[in-house]
């Protein structure tokens, strides 16, 4: 029973200690203006959004095209390993939920990263995918033109 009266104690303690901490920093950090943040977060999005959506045109316009599946594979695989790169340039996938990124901070910070987050995931599987059929593909065969 001592033992979890001390591990209970040490708990509260350990809580009340992280809970003072936190708010010295946040007593000593500069109060942001949130219309600077606001525009910083905006224009940061409006780049992301604007890559992701210059990766979706390159993807579709290789779909469009009658090539060899196996040639269409490997293309896939070119656009997503550059697109993963410019994802990984912009460091929003290594920040922390408190850091700053060219002027936006915290949650619209934390929505673009978790946002940057889930792509680098998918854009994992989706190599995997494209990998995975690149080894299965039959020789010879052409991709069918969407209708």
């Amino acid at each position: 029973m001592a033992t979890l009266r001390q591990f209970i104690k040490g708990f509260y303690s350990e809580c009340l200690t992280m809970i003072l901490a936190g708010l010295l920093v946040g007593c000593s950090s500069p109060i942001r203006d949130s219309a600077a943040n606001a525009a910083a977060c905006a224009a940061l999005s409006k780049s992301l959004l604007d890559q992701e959506q210059a990766f979706v045109a390159r993807a579709q316009t290789i779909r469009a095209q009658h090539v060899l599946i196996q040639d269409y594979d490997r293309q896939m695989i070119a656009v997503i390993l550059e697109r993963r790169t410019a994802l990984q340039a912009t460091k929003l996938t290594e920040l922390s939920v408190s850091d700053d990124f060219a002027g936006c901070s915290g949650k619209q910070l934390d929505d673009l990263r978790h946002r940057a987050q889930q792509e680098m995931l998918n854009l994992r599987s989706y190599l995997a995918d494209f990998n995975r059929a690149l080894k299965t593909d039959p020789e010879g065969v052409y991709i069918d033109a969407p209708w």
